[in-house]
């Protein structure tokens, strides 16, 4: 008894994780879960032919992709994280390489790129060295300021 207690409240705990997540996120129909599959898997980033599969009607993906759009860009996120250390270990390996790998500027660039958007780019650093001379300039003391117009000035000369 006490373990079929345990299942539940486990049971429970998870139904209650999983409702927090889903309330998070929008709620997808079996259509648009369809279609993010297809346009991840089958149908390999082509939303027309992701539509098709998913059997929405023709010409009608540009809507879906709208409609979608937040979740295309976490599930591609995702992607690009699951690829970074393989991306990682190319570049790596690039170093390594005798020069006998193919293409091996092209597979570099697009390790660089994968790392990039992930978030992991290269550090750039800015040397900033300025030698600046920090001068105290003593001025004398003001003498008692007159306040003269120009009309009393002409006066006093002549």
């Amino acid at each position: 008894m006490v373990k079929g207690k345990t299942n539940k409240i486990k049971t429970k705990k998870t139904m209650a994780l999983n409702l927090q997540k889903t309330n998070n996120k929008k709620e997808l129909t079996e259509q648009q879960e369809k279609f993010l599959s297809a346009l991840f898997g089958e149908a390999n980033g082509n939303p027309k032919r992701a539509g098709e599969i998913a059997e929405y009607a023709e010409g009608s993906y540009p809507h879906v992709i709208k409609s979608l759009k937040n979740e295309i860009i976490t599930r591609a996120e995702n992607v690009l994280a699951s690829y970074s250390p393989k991306a990682a270990m190319g570049l790596v390996s690039a170093l390594d390489a005798d020069g006998s790998m193919p293409q091996a500027n092209i597979r570099v660039e697009a390790a660089k790129q994968i790392l990039d958007r992930v978030g992991i780019a290269k550090k750039e650093q800015l040397d900033i060295n300025a030698k600046v001379a920090h001068g105290i300039f003593i001025l004398p003391a003001k003498d008692n300021v007159i306040n003269a117009t120009a009309q009393s000035v002409s006066e006093q000369e002549a």
